[in-house]
C-alpha cells in the first residue's frame, strides 16, 4: 500500500499512517473474508438459478484472489460454455415393435424449466466429452454431422454474470460486519 503524504503537515501525515498501519489488518481480514464469502454465495445462487447437476462443477469453474497489498479481492468464471448434456436427460417413447427408442432430451438450462427438443442425440467428442446435436425437421442427412453445430448451455461465467447483481448486497453487508467484529478487537 502507498504512504498518505500531505505537504506541509508531517504530523497530520504521520497520525494518517498510523490510522492506516492500524487498520490494514482488520480490512484485510474482512475483505479475504468476504472473498470467500462471495465464492460460496455465487456458488449457491448459480446452483439455485441455473440447471447445473452438481456444486463441484461451479465450485471447480470459479476462482478467487485476494491481493493484500493493494486490497483487492476477486472472483472470476470461466468463460467457456457448457455442453448441453450437462442439463439434459434422455427420454424415450415406446416403438413399432413395443421397445424403447430415443426421443429427443428433456433441457433444463435454468433449474425447473424444462425444455423438450425433440430429435437431440448425443456423441462422444475430443477428450471424451458427450456433445449433443439436433436433427433438423426434414433433415435426411442427420448422421453426417459436417457443418452442424453442438449445442452448448451457458458458461459458468455467464451464469455467474447474470446472478452477480443479486449477491452484491449480501457480500457488501458480510464486508461491514467482518470488518466491524475485527476492527474493534
Amino acid at each position: 500500500m502507498a504512504r498518505i503524504k500531505i505537504e506541509g503537515m508531517e504530523a497530520v501525515t504521520k497520525e494518517l499512517n498510523r490510522i492506516r498501519d492500524a487498520q490494514a489488518p482488520a480490512i484485510n481480514r474482512a475483505i479475504e473474508d468476504a472473498v470467500k464469502f462471495g465464492e460460496k454465495a455465487a456458488v449457491d445462487a448459480i446452483f439455485a438459478r441455473y440447471g447445473f447437476r452438481s456444486r463441484s462443477y461451479i465450485e471447480q469453474h470459479l476462482s478467487v484472489s485476494f491481493d493484500p497489498r493493494n486490497l483487492k479481492g476477486v472472483i472470476t468464471a470461466r468463460y467457456r460454455a457448457s455442453t448441453l448434456t450437462r442439463y439434459a436427460r434422455a427420454l424415450t417413447r415406446t416403438g413399432k415393435n413395443g421397445g424403447s427408442r430415443p426421443d429427443g432430451h428433456m433441457i433444463s438450462a435454468l433449474r425447473n424449466q424444462p425444455t423438450w427438443f425433440k430429435g437431440t442425440f448425443t456423441l462422444i467428442g475430443r477428450n471424451g466429452n458427450q456433445i449433443m446435436f439436433q436433427r433438423q425437421k426434414g433433415d435426411n442427412s442427420w448422421r453426417k454431422l459436417k457443418g452442424q453445430k453442438a449445442m452448448y448451455g451457458p458458461s459458468v461465467a455467464g451464469s455467474f454474470s447474470k446472478i452477480r447483481d443479486d449477491i452484491e448486497p449480501p457480500i457488501i453487508a458480510h464486508l461491514r460486519n467482518k470488518y466491524g467484529q475485527y476492527a474493534n478487537r
